[in-house]
């Protein structure tokens, strides 16, 4: 019985923790992104050559379509979450926690959290070198 009672109360733990408690990196730490609600970013490094941002998307938020111009590359990694991602011209894929996708250098692109978890999402971008 003691065990039952023990199992429930973990059950009950995990199914009231709040959606963002899943996502990683401190979401708290990255700034609103003006016209995409539940969406934020935030710079963890930017480098002559490269930028890498972390990202959260909110359960139901979109990340309206954009791009990086001043990207060589891009690579988009899950970490947490799953997302459809869109980039122009192309068909929308589903995107799960793990994956790593390779878009082209300023592609534009879209994305929509799916799930019922806040979506984590690192993002390098490679950088033309200065002349």
């Amino acid at each position: 019985m003691l065990r039952i009672l023990f199992l429930a109360a973990a059950v009950t733990a995990i199914l009231s923790t709040p959606a963002h408690a899943q996502a990683i990196g401190g979401p708290e730490k990255g700034r609103p992104v003006t016209g995409d609600p539940g969406i934020s970013s935030m710079v963890v490094m930017d480098r002559a050559d490269f930028r890498v941002l972390r990202d959260w998307a909110e359960p139901g938020a979109v990340r309206r379509m954009h791009n990086h111009a001043d990207a060589t590359y891009h690579v988009f990694t899950l970490l947490t979450g799953q997302l459809t991602l869109t980039v122009e011209g192309q068909e929308p894929v589903e995107v799960k926690a793990g994956d790593v996708l390779e878009l082209k250098g300023g592609a534009m692109h879209t994305f929509k959290n799916t799930g019922t978890v806040t979506a984590t999402i690192v993002e390098v971008f490679g950088k033309a070198p200065k002349k």
